[in-house]
């Protein structure tokens, strides 16, 4: 290595660093020289002991996923696409991502990758794989239909993808120390994938016993041995589920109690490694239209026939080990404090990816100032459910999720100097 920034892990992770990043997503051609030295040392694993570490139990962190940004920066700097990005190489996935959170300022470390679209090709979906954007299932060529839906093929643990998000994990635990989460796709949404978004939704009203009984297949065909495989192979794994489409405000409330919860259950409830199972993007906290609590009245109560608690309860079935809200959801945030306490439970608050989105900010200085105190005011709320958590003792440092803000999304487009506003916002509320 011969270029004395590269060599420099402080100055790489440091201003310096981070302006090369910036410069380089903002299409800077001079940046692409130094950042290029920059991706190639970590490539060779000059950087790998520098990915580990503990972070500071007491401290609350920002978390996100960035693989599409890297994505981005890998297809300009080194002209792959994204099958090669996304499947060819699990180390050099793993390393980039790392480098790039690390650039940005992250220090609770994540990895994720197209959740929905690799549960779907991993069965044999036909797939559109975009140059620099990350893959998604062809809406016009869906696997199964309502005549041969009983042919889904088993779980293949020898599949490309398969192995690539197993080896993903494997690397992301041995280069940064701690439990990896694997992202699979939830049994609803999987079956929306693979079936197709329309024809599921048009099933749910007419033929809610077929829907049961794919949910069901799916469960016991795929994602039980999926689970086990990685259960197997990678320590202390834990099992993330996404299910947006399950979501309360996509599929409706009693949708979700009966079609999204309850398969999620049967994969915590019937499994010795079920306790690490964990759906935390639900998207919808209050019927459509609903008065939020102490607003609600007896007339709108009956005519949704379900309320905040009702939902929340389902949320937390399919996701023990925290509360999660996220941008979409509409409950005042001191009603999931309040929950979170009465619960005993941990509380992680979701920054939407829109307000970080540099084609939706007019005012850069504005956003930047706004974006700022929401960080710092959600990171006083999680801290002020960790004060009282301790009090029953449950201490930070003792939880394996002690509750954090998560920036829902992060992608080229997103502006590096909002993500560090919301750093700066937590920061300066410790």
């Amino acid at each position: 290595m011969t270029n004395p920034l590269a060599a420099d892990w402080a100055r790489v992770t440091g201003p310096e660093g981070l302006e090369i990043l910036r410069c380089f997503l903002a299409g800077d051609s001079d940046a692409a020289e130094p950042m290029t030295t920059i991706i190639n040392a970590a490539l060779a694993g000059d950087y790998d002991a520098d990915y580990a570490g503990s972070v500071d139990p007491e401290k609350i962190h920002v978390t996100t996923s960035c693989h599409l940004m890297v994505l981005a920066l890998l297809h300009r700097l080194k002209g792959l696409n994204s099958v090669q990005f996304y499947k060819d190489d699990p180390l050099r996935y793993v390393r980039t991502n790392c480098l790039i959170q690390r650039m940005l300022g992250f220090e609770r470390l994540t990895l994720g990758w197209p959740v929905y679209g690799f549960g779907a090709e991993m069965l044999g979906q036909t797939m559109i794989y975009p140059d620099d954007q990350a893959p998604g299932s062809d809406p016009g060529v869906t696997l199964l239909n309502t005549d041969n839906w009983r042919e889904m093929p088993g779980y293949d643990a020898n599949h490309p993808v398969a192995r690539a998000i197993r080896e993903n994990l494997q690397h992301m635990a041995r280069l940064s120390g701690i439990q990896p989460v694997a992202h699979m796709p939830a049994p609803y949404s999987l079956a929306a994938e693979i079936l197709g978004q329309e024809p599921l939704i048009g099933a749910l009203a007419l033929d809610p016993e077929f829907v049961c009984e794919f949910l069901d297949l799916i469960v016991t065909r795929i994602l039980t041995p999926w689970c086990a495989d990685l259960v197997a192979n990678v320590r202390d794994v834990w099992l993330e589920f996404s299910d947006a489409s399950g979501s309360p405000m996509f599929v409706g409330p009693q949708n979700f109690l009966k079609f999204a919860v309850d398969p999620v259950r049967r994969l915590i409830d019937e499994n010795p490694w079920g306790e690490r199972v964990f759906v935390a993007n639900y998207r919808g906290d209050l019927p459509s239209g609903a008065p939020t609590r102490g607003r609600r009245t007896k007339r709108a109560a009956q005519a949704s026939n379900i309320s905040f608690d009702s939902l929340l309860q389902a949320k937390i079935l399919c996701c023990p080990q925290f509360l999660m809200r996220l941008e979409a959801d509409a409950a005042p945030l001191a009603d999931y404090v309040e929950a979170a306490t009465n619960l005993g439970m941990s509380l992680y608050l979701g920054i939407g990816a829109v307000r970080l989105d540099r084609n939706s900010v007019v005012d850069l200085e504005t956003a930047k100032s706004e974006l700022s105190q929401v960080a710092s005011d959600r990171a006083q709320t999680i801290a002020q459910v960790s004060v009282a958590l301790s009090a029953m003792g449950r201490k930070r440092v003792d939880l394996h999720w002690p509750g954090d803000i998560y920036i829902e999304d992060t992608n080229v487009e997103t502006s590096v100097e909002l993500i560090q506003a919301v750093l700066a916002g937590v920061g300066k509320s410790q």
